[in-house]
Order: C-alpha cells, then sequence, then structure tokens
C-alpha cells in the first residue's frame, strides 16, 4: 500500500509540473511567432527605406549631371552632329545595317555597336566636355557605375549612346571615346518610361544579371528641340554593399530579438503561473484530496470552499461550483444514509413478515402423515418479499378436508396483510361448520366491512369427505382446478359456473358444485401467476401450455408434479423479471 502511494506521488509531482512547462513553451512560442513575426516587418521595413534610399540617390545624381551639363556644355550641338551623320551621311544606313544585325535578344538596352570611322565625333571638344563631366562625377561617387549620353531618333528608329564613361563593377572609370548605335522601337521608350518611375521593375530587372548587386538605373531627360527625339542623360548605381548591411541588421534584430523573447517568457510565464497554473493546481489538489479522504472514509475539514481563489474567473467559478458540489454530495450522502438505513429497516421487517407467512402456510409435507388416503404438496413463490397468493390444508373434523387457493389482489405489504385477514377468516369460518356456499357468504360480508381501498380475493374452496371421495366447492372467481382421472383419463379443467370475488359485494350470494374422486385421481389448483407468467418478450405461459406440461406428467406424485410445472415456467420465463406470485396445489386421493 506504501509503494502504491509513493508511486500516486511521484505521478501527482510530474503532473503537477506539467502546465507549467506547457504555460512556459507556450510563452516561449508565442514570444518567438511575434519575434519572427517583428522581424520580417523590420527587414523589410529597412530594406525598402535603403533601397528607396538609394533609388532617390540614383535619381539625384542623374539630375544632377543633367543640371552640370545645361550650364556648362553644349550637349544640344553634340546631338545635332550625331543626328547629321545619321539623317544625311547616305552611306551610313547601309554600313549600319551590314555591321549591326537584327537585335534578336529582346533585351533593352543590349546593343550590337556600330563603331564610328569617319567622321570621328568621339574626337569633337563639345564631346570632350561632356564626357569630362560625366567621368568628374564618376570619380567622385563611388557607388556611380556609370553614365551616358543617350538619344533615341524616332525619325529614323536609330538610338545612339555617346559620352559613356563605366566602371563594369571596379573602382576605376573606363571612357568609351566612340559613339554607339542600334535600332530601336517605340515601345522601348515606353519600357524605359514605365522603370524609371518603379523602384521594384527598376530593381529586378538588373539583378536578374547578377543577384549580387543591387543596382539601380535613371534616366533623366534632357531638354532638347526637337520632337521627334528623346535625350536621356543615364546613370547607374552599384550598392554593393547593400547585402551585407542587412545581414548585419538581421543577426543584431535576432540577438534582440532573443532577449526581448526571454524576457518576455520569463514575465509571460510568471503571470500565467500565478494566474492559471497555482489556482489550477489549488483546485486539483482539492478534489485529489476530496477523493482520497472519501475513498478512506475520512473527513478533514471543507476542501473547495475554503480556497479562496479571488481570480475573478471562470476558475473561481469552477471553485465556486465545487464549493457547491461538495455541499450538495455532503447533503445527498447524508440522506443517502437516513434513507439507507429506513430500507434496511424496512427490509429487516419485511423479512420478518415474509417467514411470518410462510409459517401461516403448511410448509412441511406430508401434513398429515398419519392419513394414507390422500397425498398432498404445494408451494408459494412471492414476486416481492412478501406476496397475496395464500393456500390452506386443513382438517374441519376425521372425516372432512379443507383445501384453499386464493389470490388477494395486488401485490406486496397491502396484499400480504389482506391475505392474512382473509386465510384466517376463511379456516376460523370454515372449523364452524357448513358447506362452502355458506362460508363465503359470511367472509364476504366481514371482508367487506371497511374495506375502503377496495381490495378483493379469489378464493377456491373444496372440502373433501375423505370416506366418500366426494367434494363440495366453491369458486370465488377463482382459476378453474384441473382434475386427473386415475383410470387413464386426462387432466381436464373443472368447469363449474364462478362466483363475484370476495370483498367486492356485501350481498353477494355465492353457490357449491359437487364431484366425487375416486381412488388415483389427482387435482392440481393453481393461482393466475402461472399462466399468466412472462418471458422476455412480453409472451405469456397461457394455458395451453399449463396443460400440455400436466399431460406429460399424468404419472407424477404430488411434489414431482409441481417440481416439472415450475421447471418448465422457469424454462420459458427465462431471465425475465417474475411478475406475479406462483403459488400451486397438487392433491391426490387415495381412497
Amino acid at each position: 500500500m506504501k509503494i502504491n502511494n509513493s508511486e500516486s506521488e511521484k505521478n501527482k509531482d510530474k503532473k503537477n509540473g506539467r502546465l507549467s512547462k506547457k504555460v512556459m513553451l507556450s510563452s516561449i512560442l508565442h514570444s518567438a511567432v511575434l519575434g519572427v513575426l517583428v522581424l520580417f516587418i523590420s527587414v523589410g521595413i529597412f530594406m525598402y527605406s535603403i533601397l528607396r534610399s538609394n533609388y532617390e540617390d540614383t535619381v539625384y545624381m542623374a539630375r544632377t549631371i543633367s543640371s552640370v551639363l545645361q550650364k556648362n556644355a553644349d550637349v544640344p550641338m553634340l546631338v545635332d552632329a550625331v543626328l547629321s551623320q545619321e539623317r544625311e551621311n547616305q552611306n551610313f544606313e547601309a554600313e549600319f545595317e551590314k555591321s549591326n544585325p537584327a537585335d534578336t535578344e529582346g533585351q533593352l538596352l543590349n546593343y550590337r555597336w556600330y563603331t564610328e570611322e569617319n567622321p570621328p565625333l568621339a574626337k569633337r571638344e563639345d564631346y570632350q566636355q561632356v564626357i569630362d563631366i560625366i567621368a568628374t562625377f564618376n570619380g567622385n561617387n563611388p557607388d556611380l557605375n556609370g553614365s551616358c549620353l543617350m538619344v533615341f531618333d524616332k525619325e529614323t528608329h536609330i538610338a545612339s549612346l555617346l559620352c559613356d564613361v563605366e566602371k563594369f563593377g571596379k573602382d576605376e572609370a573606363v571612357l568609351v571615346d566612340e559613339v554607339l548605335w542600334r535600332r530601336f522601337e517605340d515601345i522601348e521608350l515606353d519600357h524605359i518610361e514605365q522603370e524609371r518611375w518603379s523602384l521594384l521593375k527598376n530593381l529586378i530587372r538588373y539583378m536578374k544579371i547578377d543577384p549580387r548587386y543591387v543596382v539601380f538605373a535613371w534616366y533623366e531627360t534632357f531638354p532638347y528641340p526637337d520632337e521627334n527625339v528623346v535625350v536621356f542623360i543615364e546613370a547607374d548605381v552599384f550598392y554593393s554593399n547593400l547585402w551585407s548591411n542587412v545581414f548585419s541588421f538581421i543577426l543584431i534584430f535576432l540577438l534582440l530579438i532573443l532577449a526581448v523573447v526571454l524576457v518576455l517568457g520569463a514575465l509571460y510565464r510568471s503571470k500565467m503561473q500565478k494566474m492559471i497554473v497555482n489556482p489550477i493546481n489549488a483546485v486539483a489538489d482539492a478534489a485529489r484530496n476530496y477523493a482520497s479522504d472519501r475513498k478512506n472514509e475520512v473527513k478533514s475539514g471543507e476542501y473547495f470552499s475554503s480556497l479562496n481563489l479571488n481570480t475573478g474567473d471562470e476558475i473561481e467559478s469552477l471553485s465556486d461550483i465545487m464549493a457547491e458540489m461538495e455541499k450538495e454530495i455532503e447533503i445527498y450522502e447524508e440522506n443517502l444514509t437516513r434513507v439507507t438505513t429506513e430500507r434496511e429497516r424496512l427490509s429487516a421487517e419485511l423479512d420478518v413478515a415474509a417467514s411470518i407467512q410462510r409459517d401461516m402456510l403448511p410448509q412441511i409435507f406430508p401434513v398429515y402423515p398419519e392419513r394414507v388416503e390422500f397425498d398432498i404438496y404445494a408451494t408459494m413463490d412471492p414476486a416481492k418479499e412478501v406476496g397475496g397468493d395464500f393456500y390452506d390444508i386443513f382438517m374441519i373434523d376425521d372425516d372432512h378436508l379443507a383445501l384453499v387457493m386464493a389470490d388477494v389482489s395486488g401485490k406486496g405489504i397491502p396484499a400480504a396483510l389482506f391475505m392474512v385477514i382473509s386465510k384466517t377468516m376463511l379456516k376460523n369460518r370454515a372449523m364452524m361448520g357448513g358447506d362452502p356456499a355458506d362460508i363465503f357468504n359470511d367472509v364476504n360480508k366481514r371482508l367487506c366491512e371497511g374495506n375502503r381501498t377496495f381490495m378483493f380475493v379469489t378464493v377456491w374452496l373444496g372440502i373433501l369427505t375423505i370416506s366418500t371421495g366426494e367434494v363440495v366447492e366453491a369458486n370465488a372467481g377463482h382459476e378453474n382446478p384441473f382434475l386427473l382421472k386415475g383410470n387413464g383419463g386426462e387432466y381436464h379443467e373443472l368447469k363449474f359456473e364462478h362466483d363475484l370475488v370476495l370483498g367486492a359485494m356485501k350481498n353477494t350470494r355465492y353457490n357449491s358444485d359437487r364431484f366425487v374422486l375416486d381412488p388415483g385421481d389427482t387435482i392440481f389448483i393453481y393461482t393466475d401467476g402461472v399462466p399468466e407468467a412472462t418471458n422476455s418478450e412480453g409472451s405469456r405461459y397461457e394455458m395451453s401450455r399449463l396443460s400440455e406440461v400436466l399431460g406429460n406428467n399424468m404419472d407424477s406424485e404430488p411434489e414431482e408434479l409441481l417440481r416439472k410445472v415450475r421447471e418448465d415456467v422457469d424454462t420459458f420465463v427465462g431471465e425475465a423479471q417474475q411478475f406475479d406470485d406462483l403459488t400451486m396445489m397438487a392433491f391426490k386421493y387415495r381412497g
């Protein structure tokens, strides 16, 4: 027993810690999820702010270059020279087509360059002036990768690129001393317009080329008088250290989140321990102690009423409900104890009453062992502790034997009381003499007196003249007996006219009938509990089956006959509960 208690305590300790661990894990998980969410949002905001800032820096650089060129260089004159070569040189178109086949790669800025030879535009003074200014900007801005002047002629659909200064991802800038041409479609200008105003499109296009770098390009429109000509100052910027900054930010933020998660988790666990875990454990301990003390039949005061949780939530409501349940169980147990005690007292009294009732009936057979003229046996099995059926066998004088079989209305104690009264009256009146009709007349009147419960009794009474075998009988609403003639006949019902039951109407007149028993004849008398025995399917035993089992046992002596009938009834009824009292009597006349 000690081992079991020790194991129970260990299991209790394990279970008490599980809720606390779950709360801790829950707090860490929730804090971690919140931290990751904040991390993603913060990284997104951080990256957007950096990218936006770099994008705006690129725009500013391009506009600054354009502004300086407008003040310090004659860009329109240089553009006029480029357009003059495209439009006025008759050999230019053929040479350009020969050296620059159609662009099939479909990328906006993928030029197949044509190198000029004559005239040398890149040697012009205005060309050198423009490229010097652009190169100065590239040298002073380490993030600026390249800048150039771009001319799109809608008349010839030729795009030219000149004054190009490129670092190609290196520290030193390279000056391209030549003008480059290619074919273009008008839709390319639409693409340029869309991309230069979209941060996302601008970023994605260049990251497709090399995702290691963040590249922005801006095309700043340069004023030119010809509407068919579009002039751009293009600037593209490489931000090679952007990703390292982002990764550093993520690392620092992760460390910060870890610290916040640990702090918040500890605070959350402490709060949940106080608000939820401890009150729940208090209710659980009270319930465990209550169950253990009840099992050991120990009462050690209040269990739930003394908790005083004061949480102001469902846990306090649960504690209050358990306290009310505790009080209701105590009241119920007190009532149950009282009712049980009362039932035990009543059961004891019923046992005594049943014993008294059995003792009132003839129990020892043969009843008159000195009389060889007859053999008789009877049984009575009540449906409850006490019953309303009874039988009686008594000698009126040396030559007259009275046989009584009766069934009182109802069951239980009221029927038993009425049975005692009826049995006593019948025997006392029969001992005074007279035939069964006279006996019934007198007993009926007495039973009707003060019978406010309207109880009644069915009775079959037969008085046998032993010397002659003559039987005078009266039937007050009882079942017909069965008679077996001893000369090889069959069992058949003794059907005489029935009279009204005893105790129903005071002035009822009863009649007697007569029949004669020959030596070897047998009478079987019973109450309605036999033919009305019911099985679990609701079917009744019925008279036909009773007649059959009697016919199968015509040679049986009274005791054996009653045993055979009862076995057949039990077989038929099966597991069904006994519904009515079963009372039977068998009388064999030997002469």
